[in-house]
């Protein structure tokens, strides 16, 4: 089963730094984590789309460079979010 890593706001937001989601896909994943998690939902996801500036990367490759949320997963994938980054 793929296993999401958490940084930034949404280790709080998921109560974990790591956690195990069933998907074949990154859509799917995410999905699957968005039903469990509303305020995971809205920290990913506008209006159905992943936020702007959310970051959704597949062992080491930004799924945007990909397929986006198409982009297949194995068994033994590492999905890490990287919430938008603020600093000055």
């Amino acid at each position: 089963m793929p296993l999401i890593k958490f940084f930034g706001n949404l280790r709080q937001l998921a109560q974990a730094s790591r956690l195990p989601v069933k998907g074949s896909s990154v859509r799917s994943l995410l999905d699957e984590l968005c039903r469990q998690n509303q305020a995971l939902s809205d920290a990913i996801f506008i209006d159905g789309q992943l936020r702007q500036h959310v970051r959704v990367v597949v062992n080491g490759h930004d799924v945007a460079l990909e397929q986006g949320l198409d982009t297949p997963l194995e068994e033994n994938d590492q999905v890490a979010i990287f919430p938008p980054l603020g600093g000055g």
